[in-house]
């Protein structure tokens, strides 16, 4: 399996009367980011809790870094995205730059995933082995992909996020609820510091030749 290290990840406010317009119009910026900036996937969708509710997600993966120069350059020419900017109701609020850390997981593309969850921690240690071992709770509860890095740009450069994408809320709910009563996760908690968790339902479109990297 490929690994696919990068992510970027954007959050941006938008308007409740804009959301669905804003929305629509995600599956072009999707479309040109793959196109012209060779996104090996593409996941866009509405921050549900946590943070930022309400707010447009938008997750963007590339085999390497200048895919995302190469982003900056779709935005500039891209017709969806200037619709989306100049109607004057959505305004980024964030993006970051994750680079994962080799955390063994099957990724599950048979299925289609409905909600992903992101969580943010600040820790003094990569915690790679600790993330390892906790890999087969989110399989064998549900989640159907896992990443997990660190912040390497924004004003939490530095922080891990964990991403983890599911078929449903039923899912989300067992997979935590065997990450409490696990002795592993109980260890990374005492050795970090949770300063967000958001979920949001999702739509992805995959590049057609590598979206089995994903």
């Amino acid at each position: 399996m490929t690994d696919t290290p990068y992510f970027v990840i954007t959050i941006a406010s938008c308007d409740a009367d804009y959301r669905q317009t804003a929305l629509g119009h995600m599956p072009g910026l999707a479309q040109d980011l793959m196109d012209q900036a060779g996104a090996l996937v593409v996941r866009y969708g509405v921050v549900a809790t946590g943070d930022n509710v309400g707010a447009l997600a938008l997750f963007q993966a590339y085999e390497h870094l200048d895919g995302f120069e190469k982003a900056l350059d779709v935005y500039a020419g891209s017709a969806a995205y200037a619709e989306v900017i100049s109607s004057g109701k959505v305004q980024v609020v964030l993006r970051n730059i994750m680079k994962t850390h080799p955390v063994p997981f099957d990724q599950n593309r048979e299925v289609t995933s409905k909600y992903a969850v992101l969580t943010r921690a600040s820790s003094a240690d990569p915690m790679i082995n600790e993330m390892s071992q906790l890999a087969s709770v989110f399989a064998d509860n549900g989640a159907l992909t896992l990443r997990y890095g660190t912040l390497i740009t924004g004003s939490n450069a530095g922080n891990r996020l964990v991403g983890a994408t599911y078929p449903s809320m039923e899912a989300i709910e067992k997979t935590y609820d065997a990450l409490a009563a696990d002795s592993h996760y109980q260890s990374v908690l005492s050795n970090a510091s949770i300063n967000m968790r958001h979920s949001q339902a999702h739509k992805q479109k995959n590049h057609h030749h590598t979206a089995d990297n994903i």
